[in-house]
């Protein structure tokens, strides 16, 4: 993280240097000892990577100890024998022993020499040394893959002084959830195939994507992944996500409705291939359904540092009584089968992972989040308890406040960066300063054991994650305005200030629900409403003789339709307000986008090379994909207020009008697709899916064309 606070660093002048990692006339080997795992010699081969992508120089790897040579010594002192050698050479490392995650990183004399050391309480803390000083030191983005932005060329590198010293992180557990990747499920073909009933995914994210993703994730020093939406960790090519987050040493889980990696979709390829199609329901069928859990966890405990998901949901991210209708009605029931089913889970996980304290967790999203603050939900000892909040990253659910601490128990939450269904998606949205008040929130109230933080395709929310990646590391040091003019100065140098400016400008744009203080215009949000309003154009348009009746009878509730509302309220918060009210806010929303045209150009102009090319990606594309939104749903808003007045002619100009917005959004997703590298990047929008919004818009247009022309 750019953000992280640097140390003095004093380059070779006059004077000679302490330390020489890189000259003219010679460059450092890397200390290796026996033994050392594979993900810190991955991390170690990132180290080689970017000293040779500044100097040009390959720095060696040894297994011999020489101190007579400038070497860099790497120490994982979880390990035996690594950690009897390396309090040896430097006694004060004795302090690190069984903290977590604790690490030390500084320069050390031996034989008249200066030295490298990197040491770590475990492994994980190890590969953090590593990744620390290559952002610190280096000037290494943690978030270049995506950025684009890498680091100056140098002929040398060498201080007077390495120093950083390293405390436990305030989150113990610190995750990213790949969760609706559209995009990077489609970016790359050739990940292979995914079996799963789901429109939205058809192949599997390529290695060459998955890898970039787990590597920024610990550059940012997460430790934690759940590597995809819905591993079936039956198929290859899904396991392999699994695999490759666990080669690097992260912490692996599972999306919060698939306990012991089993969602409905792998439930129905398992039993398929059996020939046999049973309900998926724990009520109705808890032999089947438990005979999953068990085939699926087997496939799941051959893989180190795995955190259990236990829980019980339906299809499709939907409450479990939904999949089936014979469910009990009473909340009181409903919680004690999903309190049931925990148990089994819990269970079975104690018969096949051979820890002596195995990691289990639920997540209380949704109906799970109103059934826990009724008391309708029981929980082992040990479990981790993960409370979620309500919309994307705004505010914790009742549950978080009120539920009353078990010392027997861990404690956690689930964060938004993204939220497809409500946004933001193609478009960032949360400031760092709403994340912080929201992170400080948990540690205030003991659920600092665990943070999982939705980032979806990642490339959209570099900034958000970024800060989010710090402040799960250290609250107490950290301090958003420091870290904002850290963040802005390392990547648009002289223009950090007014470019700083227009980032805020975008943030402060959002349009916030007076009562719920919850954005109600976000492009998710914005394309849910819109389709609602095109819906009710279609049917005045189609059958206006039945247009009032139909009207009716999509205010009659349904278990389908009401559970959002109930559970998940502050989602859609404009549904609560008139079309007049929306409007009104829509129209203040597109006038402060439309008053940053300007500042974004003049900006642009005082931009070059990748710092340009960053600007474009990460702000100006995105306020304008937002900026087409917001003018399509006022032009389908107007066109149904049109109808409302019998005025055909107006209705049909407004529509038209937001198929041209639309197809300025398809415009501005060009700018973030430049490059070869970038050049499919948005070929799986099939969540927001601005082609689909397009055709569905020019459906209607054409009936009030062909109806009133």
């Amino acid at each position: 993280m750019l953000g992280l606070a640097i140390s003095t660093v004093v380059a070779c002048q006059d004077a000679a240097p302490v330390l020489i990692l890189v000259d003219d006339r010679q460059s450092a080997n890397i200390y290796l000892p026996a033994g050392t795992t594979d993900p810190i010699r991955l991390a170690v081969d990132d180290l080689r990577s970017d000293i040779a992508k500044i100097t040009g120089k390959q720095l060696l790897v040894s297994e011999k100890l020489d101190t007579t040579a400038l070497q860099v010594l790497v120490f994982n002192l979880a390990d035996e024998a690594q950690r009897s050698e390396a309090v040896q050479l430097h006694p004060d490392l004795d302090t690190l022993l069984g903290k977590w995650e604790e690490y030390v990183v500084q320069n050390v004399s031996f034989s008249g020499k200066q030295h490298l050391l990197m040491a770590g309480s475990d492994e994980r803390a190890t590969m953090f040394a590593i990744y620390h000083f290559l952002e610190e030191y280096l000037g290494i983005d943690p978030t270049y893959y995506w950025s684009g932005l890498e680091p100056a060329k140098r002929e040398q590198l060498a201080w007077q002084e390495v120093r950083i010293v390293q405390g436990e992180p305030t989150f113990r557990f610190r995750g990213w959830f790949i969760n609706d990747e559209d995009l990077l499920t489609e970016w790359k073909n050739g990940g292979g195939t995914r079996n799963i009933d789901y429109r939205f995914y058809s192949q599997v994210v390529h290695p060459e994507v998955i890898r970039p993703v787990l590597e920024t994730a610990l550059r940012l020093r997460m430790n934690l992944v759940i590597p995809a939406s819905f591993v079936d960790i039956r198929n290859p090519p899904e396991e392999r996500l699994v695999a490759e987050a666990a080669q690097r040493g992260l912490y692996v889980s599972m999306h919060h409705i698939e306990p012991l990696g089993v969602s409905a979709f792998g439930y129905q390829n398992y039993w398929q291939e059996q020939g046999e199609e049973p309900l998926f329901s724990f009520y109705s069928e808890p032999e089947k359904i438990t005979q999953t859990w068990q085939e699926y966890a087997q496939r799941w405990a051959k893989y180190p540092n795995v955190i259990w998901q236990t829980g019980l949901r339906g299809i499709a991210d939907r409450p479990m009584w939904l999949a089936d209708p014979g469910v009990p009605q009473s909340d009181a029931d409903r919680g004690r089968i999903i309190s049931e089913a925990i148990q089994v889970q819990s269970e079975i996980v104690d018969t096949l992972d051979q820890r002596e304290r195995p990691l289990l967790s639920t997540t209380l999203w949704a109906e799970g989040a109103g059934l826990n603050q009724a008391g309708h939900l029981t929980f082992p000892d040990s479990m981790i308890i993960i409370f979620a909040d309500n919309s994307p990253g705004w505010r914790w659910q009742a549950d978080f406040y009120e539920t009353e601490r078990n010392s027997a128990n861990q404690y956690g939450v689930y964060y938004h960066h993204q939220l497809w269904g409500s946004g933001p998606h193609l478009a960032q949205a949360i400031p760092p300063q709403k994340t912080y008040d929201m992170f400080q929130e948990a540690v205030e109230h003991q659920a600092s054991d665990y943070a999982i933080m939705n980032v979806s395709n990642v490339r959209e929310f570099i900034l958000g994650i970024e800060a989010s990646a710090e402040m799960l590391y250290d609250m107490q040091s950290f301090e958003v305005e420091g870290f904002m003019s850290r963040w802005f100065a390392a990547h648009f140098g002289e223009q950090a200030e007014p470019v700083h400016k227009l980032y805020q400008r975008f943030f402060d744009s959002y349009q916030m629900h007076e009562t719920s203080s919850v954005p109600l215009l976000l492009d998710g949000q914005t394309r849910s409403y819109g389709y609602k309003v095109l819906h009710r154009l279609k049917m005045q348009v189609e059958q206006p003789e039945k247009y009032q009746e139909i009207l009716a009878q999509e205010a009659t509730p349904t278990v389908e339709s009401t559970w959002g509302s109930r559970y998940l309220s502050d989602m859609h918060p404009a549904n609560s307000l008139s079309p007049d009210e929306v409007l009104t806010l829509l129209q203040q929303q597109i006038q402060s986008l439309e008053g940053m045209e300007g500042s974004l150009v003049q900006a642009a102009d005082q931009l070059t090379g990748d710092t340009l090319q960053f600007f474009q990606t990460n702000l100006v594309a995105q306020h304008k994909i937002l900026l087409g939104l917001n003018r399509w749903l006022e032009a389908v808003i107007l066109s149904r207020l049109a109808m409302d007045e019998n005025n055909t002619m107006a209705a049909s100009m407004h529509l038209q009008r937001a198929i041209e917005f639309l197809e300025q959004v398809e415009d501005a997703k060009k700018i973030a697709s430049e490059g070869e590298k970038w050049e499919h990047w948005y070929r799986g929008d099939k969540k927001m899916n601005i082609v689909g919004m397009i055709e569905s818009t020019k459906r209607v247009h054409q009936l009030m064309v062909e109806r009133f022309s």
